[in-house]
């Protein structure tokens, strides 16, 4: 084997980069009808007010204290966890009073909801107000969609 022998090199590894329209497998994207849903709150919510809010739609959780979504970064995850997890999910207060824990009597945890969406393949509850998701083939307004149809479900928020 000479000095300039040619050997195979390894191939380069591409990180994951998030998908957009239409080259993604969303099952649905933040459309008009989404939109304009009103987005029920958490049944503990007027109790602790005194009196009922005012009603949100999903439109209106789409700020920086709502719902918000950004691809993970390394340092998002912790020491030992897969590189699978592609989206970071921010729900912050003004979303966060829009569902239930199980312990506080809902039928369903949050990330239970996010898990049972299409393309959605695991959640890492990271804190309070963070998830990590490994939904590789969803793009950014998908993944918009599916906390808006999880949080839409009944299941997490307890029963008056």
């Amino acid at each position: 084997m000479g000095l300039f022998s040619r050997r195979s090199r390894p191939a380069r590894v591409t990180a994951w980069q998030p998908l957009e329209r239409p080259h993604c497998s969303c099952a649905r994207h933040l459309d008009d009808a989404l939109l304009a849903t009103v987005v029920p709150y958490a049944s503990s919510l007027a109790e602790d007010l005194g009196f009922d809010p005012d009603p949100v739609t999903v439109a209106d959780l789409l700020c920086p204290g709502g719902l918000s979504v950004r691809p993970a970064r390394p340092g998002d995850r912790g020491p030992g966890d897969p590189a699978d997890l592609t989206w970071n999910l921010g729900v912050y207060d003004d979303a966060r009073v829009h569902y239930d824990d199980t312990d506080d009597g809902a039928t369903t945890d949050l990330d239970a909801a996010l898990v049972s969406q299409p393309g959605i393949d695991r959640v890492e509850w990271c804190d309070r107000e963070v998830f990590l998701l490994a939904a590789p083939t969803l793009c950014e307004e998908g993944v918009l969609a599916a906390a808006a149809v999880a949080l839409l479900d009944d299941r997490v928020r307890a029963t008056a």
